[in-house]
């Protein structure tokens, strides 16, 4: 009896760690490639909107302004501190370790994965072992542990500590 209750509560606890391992990974998976994704359109969304802007600035029409304004000197200083205006471009100085931190997590992903598919395989060849079993209900202690020798010597070593 105790030995049924044993086999029984081991096929439960398979059953169970193959659910809980199958719903977690596919989770982190799924929420790790979410993550990801947004990132990589905020990121393609900035990149889009700064590669719009032009490289040089348009030129200015000086002749016009000088034109239309009363005061040709004015124009002319004008024209001196916009010509010695300059905006220097922020140098580009994380795009190298972003781009390193995202092969690593790539590759941390990708091992992460194969160690899941390895382990979901691991208790799907258990679990299709198990159902491959002759029934319970139908199965003597004897048939049961003839293929499971690791088990039979626990028992036997069991039963004899337990001798008066």
């Amino acid at each position: 009896l105790l030995l049924t209750f044993f086999i029984l509560f081991s096929f439960i606890i398979v059953y169970y760690l193959n659910q809980f391992y199958h719903c977690r990974v596919r989770e982190a998976v799924v929420s790790t490639q979410s993550t990801g994704g947004a990132l990589r359109s905020k990121y393609e969304g900035a990149s889009a909107a700064v590669s719009a802007l032009p490289s040089a600035l348009e030129p200015i029409d000086w002749s016009y302004y000088s034109s239309r304004v009363g005061d040709p000197a004015l124009v002319e200083e004008f024209k001196a501190k916009y010509g010695a205006v300059e905006v220097p471009r922020p140098a580009d100085t994380s795009s190298e370790g972003i781009a390193d931190m995202e092969s690593n997590f790539k590759k941390e992903m990708a091992e992460y994965v194969a160690s899941a598919e390895g382990r979901i395989a691991q208790f799907e060849a258990t679990l299709a072992a198990l159902a491959a079993e002759k029934p319970l209900k139908d199965m003597t202690v004897s048939e049961y542990l003839a293929d499971k020798p690791d088990l039979c010597a626990k028992i036997e070593a069991d039963i004899e500590s337990r001798k008066l």
